[in-house]
């Protein structure tokens, strides 16, 4: 089982990144099949762990419940090249929590990375409400440590000046989902 795991701070690009893969395996007739961690565990209120304790002994987050639900059903479609997106700000914490939703994935990071002013950009054209200076700002903090962390054996990828169409190509083929001529890989 494959996974491509798309991370970044928030607003550099990771779901239209995943939308675009997604398209250009479709195109090639990959199967595969796209989760974004952030509806995993959008829910009010937060169980806590003693409601996940009573759901799956052991857990303590909701979105290592609800992936394996989701991927279960994914699976016994055949499926094993799967592509996730989402902020993970804590890396060796999150492969955890994937893992134990799916144990048999081989997760291939990819880090997207944008200058500030590019950031700030993008979020300025999704954020609006009174929540938008506060998540730029946030957006700017996790940009900075993430560019600070060791990337060893992650695939850093610039986006800056590049069209969402070529970054997904840069990374399927990189990945190796899909070969030279653009047949399934």
């Amino acid at each position: 089982m494959q996974l491509l795991l798309i991370t970044g701070p928030a607003g550099v690009g990771k779901s239209t990144l995943s939308w675009e893969m997604s398209a250009q395996l479709a195109a090639a007739q990959v199967a595969h099949a796209v989760i974004e961690t952030d509806e995993l565990d959008r829910v009010f209120p937060r169980p806590d762990t003693s409601e996940l304790d009573r759901i799956q002994p052991g857990t303590i987050d909701v979105s290592s419940i609800n992936l394996a639900a989701i991927w279960s059903t994914y699976r016994a479609l055949g499926h094993t090249r799967l592509i996730m997106s989402g902020v993970m700000m804590h890396l060796h914490f999150d492969k955890r929590w994937i893992l134990s939703a799916i144990p048999e994935a081989r997760i291939t990071v990819v880090r997207m990375q944008a200058a500030e002013p590019t950031l700030l950009a993008r979020l300025a054209q999704r954020e609006i409400g009174s929540g938008a200076d506060e998540q730029a700002q946030r957006s700017i903090r996790q940009a900075r440590r993430m560019a600070s962390e060791d990337a060893e054996g992650i695939i850093v990828l610039a986006t800056d000046g590049k069209r969402p169409a070529e970054l997904a190509e840069i990374i399927l083929r990189k990945t190796g989902w899909l070969n030279i001529g653009g047949q399934p890989a």
